[in-house]
């Protein structure tokens, strides 16, 4: 797969007559609106998927009166591109673990060019569960907040 064709499946979900925005009922708005995208091997360009999501978020904009937000990150174990539409403001997105919110596209899509193996676990970084478990502090019980691409709708 072409980094092109990262591009293409991103307005692809344009597509997609099931992308809906459904506030009364949070965990279906949730299955329906998220995509994720496997991240092609070799060098991202950052400016095409950026491009993408921004024409995506356009679009979104132009079908629906009611407030939402169109977001996308990074998912570093899956090695995946994901986007979502919710209903909900973007300071309480569907996320159990701490985010952070930006409005450069580029930012999210940085962390797809840098990754040498998308999906993939290094084996030096594994650890056994014991000794993480027993190096853990009360402030590593979470990651450090990944950077969400957040684009409110009208």
């Amino acid at each position: 797969m072409s980094d092109s064709d990262l591009a293409t499946l991103v307005r692809s979900y344009l597509d997609d007559d099931e992308v809906m925005l459904l506030p009364d009922d949070p965990d279906r708005e949730c299955r329906v609106n998220t995509w994720c995208y496997g991240v092609p091997e070799g060098a991202t360009d950052v400016p095409a998927v950026v491009a993408a999501l921004q024409l995506v978020h356009r679009e979104l904009g132009q079908r629906w009166a009611s407030p939402g937000t169109f977001y996308a990150w990074y998912d570093e174990q899956a090695g995946q591109l994901l986007c979502s539409l919710t209903s909900a403001p973007s300071d309480r997105l569907p996320f159990a673990a701490p985010y952070r919110s930006t409005t450069d596209a580029a930012e999210v899509v940085a962390l797809v060019a840098a990754d040498p193996n998308p999906g993939l676990v290094p084996w030096a970084e594994l650890a056994t569960v014991e000794s993480a478990a027993a190096s853990l502090t009360a402030e590593d019980e979470f990651p450090p907040p990944f950077p969400v691409w957040v684009a409110p709708l009208p």
